[in-house]
């Protein structure tokens, strides 16, 4: 059996009830034009693949957890607590995958959303946008340095697939522009705390992170 599907999930189920129980959801598939490979399978400074750390982080939080595009480069563990969903339109974006896993009737609320890229995330954090109020709308979290949106992670109600529907049949494409188009709830963050919502995209970017693990070993 996978570590992180018995180890990991053995650590936290315990801290799992009724009111806590939701159903993840991880973007995977894009093409990783910027990172020379798909991202899913990028080894992190710990040896453990990208996506192993974004899962950890919902483990906590989610009884089940989609994968929705085509995982390369980590075996998704053979359990009933993960699913894997492909996305209709391969390649066109997060709203279009988004828009495929909100009518997916795997849950029939909404989903706690993130990419596959995001690898400081933690359930702590995470816990947040679950702990909001119900809204027709998405739940995302709210910058202190920028007005720049950060649509991942969030949390995405089903009931907004009818805006969705109506962005993608206008033409609109862009996550962020639909979020703008339609009331969302803003979870504000420190700076410290932005950090965490980083995004590894380039070559670059993992060596940032090698290096500053090694200049925490120093």
């Amino acid at each position: 059996m996978n570590d992180i599907d018995r180890k990991t999930w053995e650590g936290h189920k315990e801290r799992m009830n009724e009111s806590n129980i939701l159903t993840g959801a991880i973007l995977a598939g894009g093409l990783g034009l910027r990172m020379g490979q798909p991202k899913e399978g990028v080894l992190l400074p710990d040896g453990r693949p990208m996506i192993e750390h974004v899962i950890a982080s919902l483990l906590p939080l989610c009884q089940r957890i989609v994968i929705i595009g085509t995982c390369r480069g980590f075996a998704i563990p053979s359990s009933p607590r993960f699913i894997t969903l492909p996305d209709e339109t391969p390649g066109m974006g997060p709203l279009h995958a988004i828009a495929t896993i909100l009518k997916s009737e795997i849950d029939m609320h909404g989903y706690l959303i993130t990419a596959c890229d995001q690898p400081f995330l933690s359930p702590d954090l995470l816990g947040r946008l679950a702990a909001g109020e119900k809204s027709t709308g998405p739940r995302i979290f709210q910058r202190t340095s920028s007005e720049m949106l950060t649509p991942l992670p969030g949390y995405y109600p089903v009931c907004w697939l009818s805006e969705i529907n109506k962005q993608l049949l206008s033409g609109e494409c862009s996550l962020c522009n639909a979020i703008q188009s339609h009331p969302a709830s803003f979870i504000p963050i420190s700076e410290k705390e932005e950090l965490l919502l980083r995004n590894i995209n380039t070559p670059d970017d993992l060596n940032s992170v090698f290096k500053m693990r090694l200049e925490e070993q120093l």
